[in-house]
């Protein structure tokens, strides 16, 4: 049976439901009536839907968007008349348009006395209803009344929705990836005439995969259910094609009438990894994932192809940098962050946060994101690594958020650039087109930006009117955006410019002052 929830108005529909009294009867009985000569006319078949609350949606008669229903040529429904035992079997004769043209009696069914009595018809036929293969089909339960007599007028028979639809809209990034929906149900329930009989307990809930359709260009996912109500934790399971189906949490249960179509909105995202489960001292990422929780002893390693969301993550390591980007990756940052870099003395790769050593690191941000890089260790003159290093041969774009290099401890020269180049180091090309960047006190020889403690740098690009860089005065030098004042170079461009906001000296080799 296609069905949308839809109201249909049939054509006009005479079922013969002939008497089946007996002669001797009719004596005992002044209410009987002959065999034969009193059939009962059916003036109309219709379908329609209860009216939902809100937030639901009422269901019309747009087959399109699936909020209603139409018989499907051949249905078979089942007719009562009064308390008579006897069941009828009648057959739906629908044309291509959906509309009913006539009903063909299968197993009549006949009035047995002069008495006002209620007709009852329903679909389907079996009285167990399956709730497991909804992916194939939509499980149905169909009621109708209508009171009358031998001699009423025609009788209208309005069937209306015993079960009621859920239907489920897929938002979020990871919402094209899910293969197959599925909803708690009972396996099973039986009903009486169309009535709901009470629910076994004694089978057990499982969960049945919905069926996926699209209405208006969105994908759907849809089940018939008994009346009742969803429960918040344990209600929903997606999946992907491969691997287990992930447990839905909703915000608060929700109840389901019948007749009425429910639509809950699930927001699909990447799971997090919390760095507080992680076991070993090394994570690898080389593709998407979502970060968080805290880790006082791990690295994370960003192959190529790695896109990494840090959220409220505070991360720490001892002797390398917390963060390794070795190939085209990206960082996005979510709410608050930390990274504590710890140097060992004499270990001149220690001591940074984030280590870009190849590829191109770009760093975005959610709004109000910030990352605060904290270098620690290493006594004086020993704090080589940068907050955010970049080797000669790697890249590094930073388009927004809130980044704080905090205060470096080492006041010698061998120590590494707030943003650039590691100690004795050639940075790689820094590009800085959004964010606010604050560097705390750098060494005496390393630039805020730029070149650490003798090393060269290569391309500074810092633009965008949304870019507001400060850099803080170490003890004996100016604070400076360029290559190290020790004994550095630059072997490429210097440009600030688009409305960005500075506040620092350049140093070029041929020219230190106002930015």
């Amino acid at each position: 049976m296609t069905r949308y929830w839809k109201r249909i108005i049939g054509g006009m529909i005479a079922l013969s439901l002939l008497s089946a009294c007996s002669q001797d009867e009719l004596a005992e009985n002044s209410t009987a009536l002959p065999e034969g000569e009193y059939p009962l006319q059916i003036g109309s078949v219709s379908l329609t839907a209860e009216v939902s609350e809100q937030p639901w949606t009422r269901v019309s008669e747009n087959p399109t968007d699936g909020m209603s229903s139409v018989w499907k040529d051949r249905d078979k429904i089942g007719v009562r008349i009064g308390d008579n035992e006897e069941t009828g079997i009648y057959v739906m004769n629908v044309d291509a348009e959906g509309r009913v043209v006539g009903v063909t009696p299968e197993k009549p069914v006949y009035w047995k006395d002069k008495q006002l009595a209620t007709i009852t018809a329903w679909y389907p036929l079996k009285e167990e209803l399956d709730f497991t293969h909804q992916d194939q089909g939509l499980t149905y339960l169909l009621q109708a009344t209508g009171d009358g007599n031998y001699q009423s007028t025609p009788i209208n028979l309005n069937f209306t929705h015993k079960l009621a639809k859920v239907r489920v809209e897929l938002t979020g990034t990871k919402s094209n990836e899910v293969q197959q929906v599925y909803v708690r149900s009972y396996p099973a329930s039986t009903h009486s005439h169309g009535t709901l009989d009470s629910q076994d307990r004694s089978l057990t809930p499982q969960y049945v995969p919905m069926r996926e359709a699209t209405y208006n260009g969105v994908k759907y996912w849809e089940a018939n259910l008994r009346p009742g109500y969803l429960e918040a934790n344990n209600t929903f399971e997606v999946a992907k094609a491969e691997g287990d189906p992930v447990r839905v949490t909703l915000d608060d249960r929700v109840t389901i009438n019948a007749g009425q179509v429910h639509t809950i909105t699930i927001g699909v995202e990447q799971a997090p990894i919390d760095l507080g489960t992680c076991e070993g001292t090394t994570l690898t990422v080389s593709g998407e994932a979502v970060i968080t929780g805290k880790n006082d002893n791990l690295q994370i390693i960003l192959q190529a192809g790695a896109d990494v969301t840090l959220q409220n993550a505070e991360l720490s390591y001892t002797g390398l940098s917390p963060i390794l980007c070795q190939g085209d990756a990206s960082l996005t940052l979510a709410g608050s962050n930390t990274l504590t870099a710890t140097s060992v003395a004499w270990n001149f790769e220690t001591g940074t946060g984030i280590y870009v050593e190849s590829g191109t690191l770009t760093i975005d941000a959610e709004s109000g994101a910030s990352l605060t890089i904290n270098r620690t260790g290493g006594g004086a003159n020993q704090q080589y690594g940068a907050g955010i290093g970049v080797t000669e041969n790697a890249n590094l774009i930073i388009n927004g958020g809130t980044i704080i290099v905090d205060e470096i401890a080492s006041q010698g020269y061998d120590s590494g650039a707030g943003i650039g180049g590691l100690y004795d180091e050639t940075s790689g090309n820094i590009t800085i087109a959004g964010g606010t960047i604050t560097i705390g006190q750098p060494s005496w020889w390393s630039a805020g930006i730029g070149g650490g403690g003798s090393g060269n740098c290569k391309n500074i690009t810092i633009t965008g009117s949304s870019t507001v860089i400060t850099v803080a005065k170490g003890s004996s030098n100016d604070h400076y955006i360029g290559c190290s004042k020790l004994s550095g170079n630059v072997e490429g461009t210097i440009t600030i410019g688009g409305g960005a906001t500075v506040n620092g000296t350049r140093y070029d080799n041929t020219h230190t002052g106002p930015l």
